[in-house]
């Protein structure tokens, strides 16, 4: 069990937790992710690492708060205990030294690519950071981002399942302007992971995409993240979560993405009637 020493919400529905994990703290990499399991009864949810301190043994996540594991792990107050972490987990990305990259990141992504942002540019690299948001009021860590962003950029979209014009002009522009741009890397959810690998397809630049949201047990045993990159079968627990978005197929992996949609559902509904018993 991992104690919690603290619970806050970043923005509407995105929290931060901070959690006892000495083990995981102790050999994390930029761009993996942990298994955290909230209760006894919980399942295992993919969460990305978004900072560690190796000294003070703790761990920082970031999360949509969506489901029902989620609002268990929004709910925590300092003190409390979590089933378990396993991790850390994943391949970190290949990134060659020195390299100027285009980090974007939606919804939780941001907190998730912090440390990548921090070890590019102790690297030698050139960063440049485009948060992805609905409106100014759910950016978070701008502050943090910035300190290891040559270029911090945003890009509001109200309707996140809309068009995504404005998002292929803005990285057309930005390749225009850093012609030495050579790398995308994408976080956050899977209609963003889609939409940046359409728009960088079109200009030829290598774009690798986090595969975390179809991820179940995380250790390649059960099946349910697999996905085919160019041609080829992968899981994307075990041998990602970053893959070449230009080389997935988007149609079998959205196909995998609502496999368990209706299991969340009734796991919702049954969150919600057990509170209202609670209430009576």
């Amino acid at each position: 069990m991992n104690k919690v020493l603290l619970v806050e919400r970043l923005v509407p529905n995105l929290y931060r937790l901070v959690v006892e994990a000495p083990e995981v703290a102790a050999s994390a990499r930029a761009g993996q992710f942990v298994m955290v399991i909230p209760d006894e009864r919980g399942e295992r949810i993919p969460l990305n690492l978004a900072d560690w301190d190796k000294e003070k043994g703790t761990v920082d996540l970031v999360f949509l708060n969506l489901g029902v594991s989620t609002r268990k792990l929004a709910n925590l107050k300092p003190g409390a205990m979590v089933e378990g972490i396993a991790g850390p987990l994943g391949r970190a990305p290949e990134i060659p030294a020195a390299a100027e990259v285009l980090l974007v990141g939606g919804c939780y992504g941001p907190g998730g690519l912090y440390p990548l942002a921090r070890e590019l540019k102790q690297a030698g690299g050139r960063v440049i950071f485009l948060a992805e948001a609905r409106g100014p009021a759910y950016l978070y860590w701008q502050e943090k981002l910035k300190k290891f962003s040559q270029v911090f950029l945003t890009v509001f979209r109200s309707d996140c399942l809309g068009p995504a014009h404005e998002l292929r002009e803005l990285i057309r522009k930005i390749k225009g302007e850093n012609p030495d741009l050579s790398l995308v890397l994408v976080m956050g959810c899977s209609y963003l992971l889609f939409k940046v690998s359409e728009a960088t397809a079109d200009i030829q630049l290598k774009t690798l995409v986090s595969l975390n949201p179809i991820m179940v047990d995380g250790t390649g045993m059960c099946g349910a993240c697999r996905v085919s990159v160019g041609g080829k079968t992968y899981f994307a627990c075990v041998d990602g979560p970053w893959f070449d978005g230009h080389g997935l197929d988007w149609k079998e992996y959205f196909n995998r993405r609502k496999a368990f949609l209706s299991q969340e559902e009734q796991a919702l509904i049954r969150l919600d009637r057990e509170f209202w018993k609670k209430m009576e």
